[in-house]
């Protein structure tokens, strides 16, 4: 083996690992107490233990790591799984797993994406990428509100564009964090939101429809681990 080839393997794992410890820093100053107007690269390289200019290497810019926060939360959060959604034959497990998703990722790190959002509306100059984000949903609700099919009578508005407001609306930040709560866990969240879908849809199974599921089972079974 080159030690070359060694040496570079070696580099690119430090720096991986300077990246994620940059990066949890930053979430853990988003997370942290107090507001955001000491947020700067200069804090996240003495939260990190780096130098400053280390954080510039590997970010460039304050929007670029507020960014890379969130692609890192998301990966974090099992985001990824989305794509199980998409390939589960059955429509009401394919939205089940669709909105279990997003509550999960909300969930993950509630009051960090809750700031993360808000500074994209507050100061859009700084992070401009939580419209974005919210159209990539919007688009992947439409993707799914197409591949599952709706019974035409499930949704008698004539607006042909409900279905996927709807989905996209259950599956926002701003309905999980007005939701959630100790009384009601984002598991039971998650299980509201898909089942009084999955209801006015029609898309359980007759039996499932008979049957009906008990939240805080859901709740158990989703804590467990595997």
């Amino acid at each position: 083996m080159s030690p070359r080839k060694y040496d570079l393997g070696r580099r690119r794992d430090s720096s991986d690992a300077t990246r994620e410890k940059i990066l949890e820093a930053t979430r853990a100053l988003f997370g942290g107490r107090g507001d955001l107007d000491g947020f700067s690269m200069e804090a996240v390289a003495a939260k990190a233990g780096v130098a400053r200019m280390t954080v510039y290497n590997q970010f460039h810019s304050q929007g670029l790591l507020l960014e890379a926060l969130a692609d890192h939360l998301a990966t974090r959060a099992g985001m990824p799984r989305i794509a199980e959604a998409f390939q589960e034959p059955r429509p009401d497990e394919a939205l089940r797993k669709f909105v279990a998703t997003f509550v999960t990722l909300w969930a993950s790190d509630r009051v960090v994406l809750r700031r993360l959002r808000a500074m994209g509306v507050l100061v859009p100059s700084l992070y401009r990428k939580v419209r974005d984000r919210d159209e990539w949903r919007r688009e992947a609700a439409r993707n799914l509100v197409a591949r599952i099919g709706i019974p035409a009578a499930a949704e008698r508005a004539s607006d042909p564009n409900w279905p996927v407001d709807l989905l996209t609306s259950a599956t926002s930040f701003e309905t999980f964090d007005a939701l959630c709560d100790d009384r009601r866990p984002a598991p039971v969240v998650a299980h509201l939101l898909s089942e009084e879908i999955v209801r006015r849809w029609g898309l359980a199974p007759p039996d499932r429809r008979a049957r009906g599921l008990d939240p805080s089972r859901t709740s158990r079974s989703r804590r467990r681990p595997g």
